[in-house]
């Protein structure tokens, strides 16, 4: 198993016999076995999110789009809404809602399991949003999080925002508490890649630091073993 971190929260993920990609918006597909079948999904329309090129690519692919995004359906294209179960193909698909626009995705696809985050994520905004809109958005993005209890997740997709400044770790933590995953790749870090460290500087990091995994650059490529007792490890 192959997981190739594009951009942002753009991550292509390379199976046996599939290719996955979430969240594209910019930067270089790697080179890929076109025999294989492509999902390609895009949680919210937002920019940093979404790019209507992604429905130009050629190949025996399929789309799972949210519904925010505006476009026809067809045999093809595959429009989610929040906090439903959907079966493409051989791919199971569950979706969250998330507490900025769009969904989040909980993917069974070859017996992996995979959760990719979008834009679910405990925005507080300090000096930005008033009280009452922090308490809400915590709300919100804590009634998803018990959603995913007893949820145990290969590969996780999770926002680590510098721009939070002291909340930056709040949605990651909680995500962590929340659930059993393997491996958690941060995203949305907008190329402040030193937020990671950061993260796994912190006191209530150090139990998942070995589930974090350590991007720094763009097309950065990680090939995924699994153990003996099921574990996985770069």
């Amino acid at each position: 198993m192959k997981v190739t971190y594009i951009d942002h929260s753009g991550f292509m993920i390379e199976l046996v016999h599939t290719i996955l990609v979430f969240d594209y918006y910019r930067g270089e597909i790697p080179a890929f076995d076109q025999s294989k079948k492509v999902y390609v999904f895009a949680s919210h329309t937002h920019q940093d999110h979404f790019n209507r090129e992604i429905l130009d690519w050629q190949g025996d692919i399929q789309w799972i789009l949210s519904k925010d995004i505006r476009i026809k359906p067809t045999d093809k294209i595959h429009q989610v809404k929040a906090n439903s179960s959907y079966i493409i193909d051989e791919l199971k698909c569950e979706t969250l809602l998330s507490t900025d626009q769009g969904v989040a995705f909980m993917i069974d696809a070859e017996g992996v399991s995979i959760y990719h985050a979008g834009d679910l994520n405990w925005w507080h905004w300090e000096g930005e949003n008033s009280d009452g809109e922090n308490k809400a958005a915590k709300n919100a993005f804590l009634k998803e999080m018990d959603k995913l209890k007893d949820r145990t997740f290969d590969l996780a997709f999770v926002p680590l925002d510098p721009r939070q400044e002291k909340q930056f770790s709040w949605g990651m933590l909680a995500f962590l508490k929340s659930a059993d995953a393997k491996l958690v790749f941060p995203m949305h870090m907008w190329e402040d890649y030193a937020v990671i460290e950061r993260f796994l500087a912190l006191d209530e990091a150090e139990e998942y630091k070995d589930k974090i995994v350590k991007i720094e650059h763009m097309n950065q490529l990680f090939t995924i073993k699994e153990g003996e007792n099921h574990e996985l490890y770069i």
